[in-house]
């Protein structure tokens, strides 16, 4: 259960048409109190390009939360501290590539764990903690 100071934020998710693993995440935010926008397009990159998200840090859909870039397969808690610390350097978090056990990316009880990172205004990356799953491992930042 979300608390309650999550229920009624909105999120915009950017993705390709073609992508089923976005809906996914969707219902994982949505399932957590959000009110969740498909924005089902050929033109998704261009999200990436205005938050500068670099290549290396993207995923398959990027959501956009109270003006902040969620790139990929982010968990609900790591999108709690972004939004709760609202840090002025930051234009958004990402979990980079598809990692598998990610919410959105559940492949039975097989869990990845993967790097969370956050996205700089300057274009810079650093890591803010270690996931496996949605469960928080380690917290770097």
């Amino acid at each position: 259960m979300a608390p309650l100071c999550m229920f009624g934020k909105e999120v915009d998710i950017y993705s390709s048409p073609f992508c089923g693993c976005c809906i996914k995440w969707g219902d994982y935010l949505q399932n957590n109190g959000y009110k969740v926008t498909h924005h089902k397009n050929d033109d998704f990159m261009a999200i990436k390009e205005k938050y500068k998200i670099a290549p290396q840090n993207q995923s398959c859909h990027t959501g956009v939360i109270e003006g902040y870039a969620v790139e990929g397969h982010v968990p609900l808690s790591a999108i709690n501290w972004l939004l709760e610390n609202k840090p002025k350097d930051v234009v958004g978090i990402s979990t980079p590539g598809m990692p598998i056990g990610s919410p959105g990316m559940e492949q039975g009880n097989t869990k990845e764990e993967y790097p969370v990172v956050l996205l700089y205004k300057n274009g810079d990356s650093k890591t803010f903690a270690i996931y496996k799953g949605d469960e928080l491992i380690k917290q770097v930042f």
